[in-house]
């Protein structure tokens, strides 16, 4: 059947500058027309990161929409990162949507992007932070600085993206996490007008987040009714933003201060006690369903909290919001508690070092709100990293990992088709692996895992001697960050470029000079810098440390309470829970890595070296890691198909030639 977008992909867009025909491309564009053909299935398609899918399905979705326009077709697209929603909207790929459309004689169509609130501005607290009882004084007040009045009217006139900004357009000392509205503040009226603009686009762009709101709100972010297609790239994260945004947390700290800033005198008492008596640092990190003499205690707090009737007009708007915000947890912790069958669903939690306690209502099983109405759609999940990345060249695809955590079996109807789709051929990889490197973390005298400064020093000077060109840095936290930033060598300082969080990571990159070196933790995913002059953007990429996530006390003990039925003891129940979230933690780990690596090459003529610093990923030399640290094998999975047969070639040159320096290069020639 004649395809038309892999037909364009084929002969119109090779005659755009910098296009070239991708056969991987175009098989993976004909699996995403598949897809939305058989509506009411999931349909799972992995693509190699740099094989040009985000383009592929772009070109999809709008010949969908378009071709459907007179009975109300729409598309929602669902990511995890800010800057994978920003690129899909750029210029140039707005502009190649335009011209296929024109070339097929299809309508126009518009494109929106809906961005959660904390990624725009405050008024109220630009404001305050500029020292001004509102931003209109600002404007008109020409003995302040241009930047600041300019600043005031940018964030009078838009919906105020904090990511359209750079640092330098911000006074000295203020960041974008400074000024970003928060869940508590009433929504400006440039956004709110925005949010209603957005609802009405042909293709939608949105987060992880605000779809798991949408599903369960039956379309309250989106309005997306039938029919309509809903595409999640990076899908495998989906299931953690939806726990997320539909578990129900009250921290007792926070609590407390917001009482005692309202002067509720009674309620503060309450709370004071109660933070007093639940806050041990001898349970930090733990999880545990409370007691009924304490779920008692915690009734009487809340309902306390629920009785005082403070006035909204003794109150600044911030305040008056987060006391709202409060109350609704409460009162929704409250009926929890009080549901004589099942109160084992709040938990009480202990912060990780200071043991500070807070009360969580998880949604262990909130993949699943995917499944709401999905009969009612087309549903596409796609990523680099969709699969298991278990199966070898040429055999089918495992998507377990994703299956489970959307709660759907191996054989529910529902599912629908599920490929992988990787190049034989695309790009020049060299990787490095440094020997006899020291373990990454160590334990803090206060019982938390931190950056061990003897391994940042040793990671420097690897990372200085890697070779010329830009160099980006993944890390595993913004603490690592500041850890190599304390030790980075003065006489290296003018290469140094950091991240801190809330930052416009892509426009940071995009500007960076040829010698710079990029430490961030938000770049694993999603940072896709234009190449220039004919070659890769980045000659490295430094892989800090093993991106596993760091175990969620919630998530096993969760785990645990539904594995009781099958283990019928606790210990087993824990024990087997454990297995579980270690298996799944290092899928989670080898997915990301597979996407760091992906950084490297986004065009088949691209040619960088990947530093892996961390002992524990296993060396082609068969080296072990050092004491107490045991080698991740499900790390392995992270390297392309690719370039696997030259790492297993490479294990056996160097054990011929044990007498080579110590630092190792594994490379593909394509």
């Amino acid at each position: 059947m004649h395809n038309p977008v892999a037909h364009y992909l084929r002969e119109q867009l090779p005659k755009r500058p910098g296009f070239t025909v991708n056969p991987v491309q175009l098989d993976y564009a004909e699996a995403i027309c598949a897809g939305l053909a058989r509506p009411g299935q999931f349909h799972f398609n992995e693509a190699s990161t740099g094989i040009g899918k985000s383009l592929a399905y772009l070109l999809c979705l709008a010949d969908w929409v378009a071709r459907g326009h007179q009975h109300g077709r729409r598309a929602v697209i669902s990511t995890h990162s800010r800057s994978l929603q920003r690129q899909l909207l750029a210029e140039s790929n707005q502009a190649i949507i335009a011209d296929y459309l024109a070339w097929q004689g299809l309508p126009a169509l518009t494109m929106g992007l809906r961005m959660g609130r904390q990624n725009y501005v405050s008024p109220t607290r630009l404001a305050l932070r500029l020292g001004a009882p509102d931003l209109s004084t600002v404007v008109v007040d020409l003995g302040r600085p241009s930047s600041e009045r300019e600043l005031a009217q940018w964030a009078l006139e838009t919906e105020g993206c904090l990511l359209d900004l750079m640092p330098e357009q911000l006074p000295d000392g203020l960041t974008p996490q400074d000024i970003a509205l928060t869940d508590h503040e009433p929504t400006p009226a440039a956004l709110s007008e925005h949010y209603d603009a957005m609802r009405s686009s042909d293709l939608l762009v949105i987060n992880h987040t605000l779809l798991a709101i949408d599903l369960v709100t039956q379309g309250q972010v989106t309005a997306a009714e039938e029919p309509y297609a809903l595409l999640l790239d990076e899908a495998e994260h989906y299931p953690e933003a939806a726990e997320q945004a539909l578990s129900q947390r009250l921290s007792f700290r926070s609590t407390l201060t917001l009482l005692r800033s309202m002067g509720l005198k009674t309620a503060t008492r309450a709370w004071q006690t109660l933070f007093d008596d639940f806050r041990s640092p001898a349970r930090a990190g733990e999880v545990v369903i409370p007691g009924a003499a304490e779920q008692q205690v915690m009734v009487d707090a809340l309902s306390g909290l629920l009785r005082a009737r403070p006035s909204a007009d003794r109150h600044d708007d911030t305040t008056w919001q987060e006391w709202r915000q409060v109350r609704q947890e409460a009162d929704a912790i409250l009926r929890h508690l009080r549901n004589t069958q099942g109160p084992q669903r709040v938990l009480l939690q202990h912060s990780p070092v200071e043991g500070l306690p807070g009360l969580v209502v998880p949604a262990p099983a909130a993949g699943a709100s995917l499944k709401a109405n999905a009969e009612k759609r087309v549903t596409l999940l796609t990523s680099a990293t969709l699969s298991d990345l278990q199966h070898g060249p040429g055999e089918a695809p495992t998507f377990d990992f994703m299956r489970g955590r959307l709660v759907m079996g191996a054989s529910d109807s529902r599912m629908g088709l599920t490929e992988a789709f990787e190049p034989l051929t695309f790009g020049d990889l060299t990787f490095q692996f440094p020997a006899d490197m020291p373990a990454p973390l160590y334990k803090t005298d206060a019982g938390h895992h931190e950056l061990a400064p003897t391994f940042a020093k040793r990671a420097i000077r690897e990372i200085l001697a890697s070779g010329k060109g830009r160099t980006l840095v993944l890390c595993g936290s913004y603490h690592d960050v500041a850890v190599l930033k304390r030790h980075w060598p003065a006489d290296a300082a003018s290469r140094l470029v950091t991240h801190a969080a809330g930052e416009p990571l892509n426009q940071i990159a995009e500007s960076l000079p040829r010698d710079a070196i990029l430490v961030t933790p938000a770049g694993w995913e999603g940072l896709s810098p234009q190449r220039q002059d004919g070659q890769s953007y980045w000659a490295t990429v430094v892989i800090l440390r093993n991106p596993r996530p760091a175990p969620s006390a919630v998530e096993h003990f969760t785990l645990a309470q539904s594995l009781m039925a099958t283990a019928g003891r606790a210990d087993e129940a824990s024990r087997m829970a454990t297995v579980l979230q270690t298996r799944q933690d290092g899928t989670k780990a080898a997915h990301k890595l597979r996407q760091g690596i992906g950084r490297a090459i986004r065009h088949p003529d691209d040619s960088a070296t990947i530093v892996i610093l961390d002992p524990r990923f296993p060396r082609p030399d068969g080296e072990r890691p050092g004491e107490g640290m045991r080698t991740a094998t499900e790390l392995l999975g992270a390297i392309p198909h690719r370039f696997m047969g030259r790492y297993r070639l490479a294990r056996k040159k160097v054990k011929e030639e044990s007498r080579k320096p110590r630092r190792v290069a594994v490379t593909d020639f394509m």
